[in-house]
């Protein structure tokens, strides 16, 4: 059976609790079944000025897992999860959710950190682009902290530069603003 994305929901704020307790989770002693967990975190500039990080969908962590019993189960009965999104409760299966909504939301989460940068540029310099296309990339901040891929575009005017990261087993390209990547 092929694994999915399903929308769990869980209680507020407690989002990277659920992410971190399900991703060290094992549901059949080393195999896991649970591939992968997301939670859309994007920064924002409150209106005092302050850069925080907030859930784009609160109270909602994605999980890709091939939903069987086992795994629905320990989804369901991790500390904050409060049903699976798509399961009336009835011992019926949740429904999964579209790879395209994720790729979505992988882009909302990109535009939003542009945006970001675009309102702070005020106390932006130039930054000295220390890496070219084709270079491999570490990304040390905002919602793709960790990951690395490869440079495909930079552009000096816009301060940003696009990074093909492997997101979900696939290629991505995500545009970063240069002061979020650095060279590996």
């Amino acid at each position: 059976m092929e694994s999915k994305w399903y929308t769990v929901q869980v209680i507020t704020n407690y989002e990277q609790n659920v992410k971190e307790a399900l991703e060290n989770r094992e549901i059949d002693g080393d195999n896991s079944e649970i591939e992968e967990v997301f939670v859309p975190i994007i920064d924002h500039i409150t209106k005092t000025g302050k850069r925080r990080k907030k859930s784009l969908f609160p109270g909602y962590v994605f999980v890709k897992v091939n939903m069987s019993d086992k795994a629905w189960y320990v989804i369901r009965n991790t500390q904050y999860v409060t049903g699976i999104v798509g399961s009336s409760g009835q011992r019926t299966k949740p429904t999964p959710v579209p790879q395209s909504q994720i790729d979505n939301i992988i882009k909302k989460i990109a535009e939003a950190s542009i945006e970001t940068e675009s309102m702070n540029s005020s106390n932006l310099e130039l930054s000295k682009v220390e890496f070219e296309i084709g270079d491999i990339v570490l990304i040390n901040s905002g919602s793709f902290q960790g990951k690395s891929g490869e440079v495909k575009e930079i552009s000096i005017e816009k301060q940003t530069a696009t990074v093909e990261l492997e997101f979900f087993g696939r290629k991505t390209p995500i545009t970063l603003p240069l002061k979020e990547v650095s060279l590996r």
